[in-house]
């Protein structure tokens, strides 16, 4: 779970649920997200590539080409449902994802397609982005 604690609701949010982890004595992890959120233009290079491999692979679904990248790029990661406290694998959001960590999926996304897919993902200013963006925009 991602809380913004300069908001006021997610300060109380986040202390019932750490008042409730105590009480249940779980083993957690705090990580504090630095760095700003990835930014619009980067997420939609992100989103043209997948429609550029999911054109190569054949896939009718969008959604089920990202889903399928990002597991092979980034595996699964664990987190607890909070209803049961069970351990549940899920799929990394590119929502929640800075833009440190967006631009570091993006380049193995570039280095995995060119050298498992044969697919050239340019950069925007790279030789060919503007190609793909005539072919690939609002797709």
């Amino acid at each position: 779970m991602i809380y913004d604690l300069s908001s006021p609701l997610d300060q109380r949010r986040i202390c019932a649920r750490v008042r409730f982890l105590i009480g249940k004595g779980r083993t957690v992890e705090l990580t504090e997200k630095t760095g700003k959120r990835r930014t619009n233009p980067q997420n939609a290079l992100f989103h043209t590539w997948v429609s550029v491999i999911a054109d190569h692979c054949g896939y009718t679904d969008k959604e089920a080409c990202k889903r399928d990248v990002k597991r092979t790029l980034l595996g699964m990661r664990e987190e607890v449902n909070q209803l049961t406290g069970e351990a549940i694998q899920v799929d990394y959001r590119t929502s929640r994802m800075t833009t440190d960590e967006l631009s570091s999926l993006m380049d193995k996304m570039k280095a995995w397609a060119a050298t498992d897919l044969g697919i050239y993902l340019p950069y925007y200013g790279d030789p060919g982005y503007e190609e793909l963006e005539r072919e690939y925009r609002n797709r």
